[in-house]
């Protein structure tokens, strides 16, 4: 995920927030805090929850020597040696894994296991319940396009995340209200010559872009990089998934269903009016 995603603002209402961008793993994490009253000990929150993006750096980083995750990959230490929050989230991932059909695989990727398709989204909610456990409830955190939303932006209002137009980096072609829940996209469109269908070893998609919601950011994560792999053949394994909800654009056409896109109508990004469903098909704005 980079950048698929913005968190679209509504007015504060007479609330206020606390805003910071940090510079990790080699991109930057935005957090945006809001309240009716924020003390000073909401920047240190925030603070903390930044620095912990770079403990998760120096667990997880395959671009650097020293880390556990580099140790495993070159079999210079085994899983029962990683620390107990990486073995954590390998587990998480064999559990993708097994969700997907074999779709998302870490293990079967060139340079040995890679965790990255579920690290960004998981630290994404990891540092949102951070804030939310030092008392501020009202919490959005996007890790480059894997966006957790933690409480509302403003009194009564959910976070509204929007999706990004596959062809048109600077619009947006759908707005999910997201209240305390996660969102992910991946699409070719950012690095379609670096996903590796795990199956074929190729690197190859069947979508221009998915987006997945679900109450699990790290997840949503895999599952949005498994269903751009998988197009309509992932829909049969993601449909049992339940609380899940999808949005997927193939060839300018964009299906979604599942709970965040329950049957309501409102204004597409073109002006017109889209009624959802379950499983619904439309034309994508241009």
């Amino acid at each position: 995920m980079n950048g698929d995603e913005v968190v679209r603002f509504a007015p504060l209402e007479g609330w206020v927030r606390t805003t910071h961008a940090e510079e990790v793993w080699g991109t930057v994490v935005t957090f945006d805090v809001r309240d009716a009253e924020l003390d000073a000990d909401a920047h240190r929150a925030v603070a903390d929850a930044a620095a912990y993006l770079h403990q998760v750096d120096a667990w997880f980083s395959t671009y650097r020597l020293d880390t556990p995750i580099t140790a495993l990959r070159h079999g210079l230490s085994t899983y029962h040696q990683m620390p107990a929050i990486v073995r954590h989230v390998l587990d998480r991932c064999a559990e993708a894994r097994d969700l997907t059909n074999g779709v998302f695989d870490p293990w079967s990727v060139p340079g040995g296991v890679d965790p990255s398709g579920y690290v960004k989204g998981w630290a994404a909610d990891s540092v949102a319940d951070m804030i939310v456990a030092r008392g501020y409830p009202n919490v959005s955190v996007n890790a480059a396009g894997d966006v957790t939303c933690r409480g509302l932006q403003s009194p009564g209002s959910p976070w509204v995340v929007g999706i990004r137009h596959p062809d048109d980096p600077m619009s947006v072609i759908r707005v999910v209200s997201a209240l305390d829940c996660a969102v992910a996209t991946s699409g070719e469109y950012e690095r379609g010559h670096h996903i590796i269908d795990p199956r074929t070893h190729r690197s190859e998609v069947q979508l221009q872009s998915a987006t997945v919601v679900g109450p699990d950011g790290g997840l949503a994560d895999a599952l949005a990089t498994a269903l751009l792999i998988a197009g309509a053949d992932g829909v049969t394994w993601f449909a049992g998934l339940g609380v899940w909800s999808a949005y997927l654009v193939a060839d300018d056409q964009a299906t979604y269903f599942g709970p965040a896109f329950a049957p309501s109508t409102e204004p597409d990004q073109a002006g017109h009016s889209a009624t959802s469903h379950p499983t619904h098909d439309e034309r994508t704005p241009s």
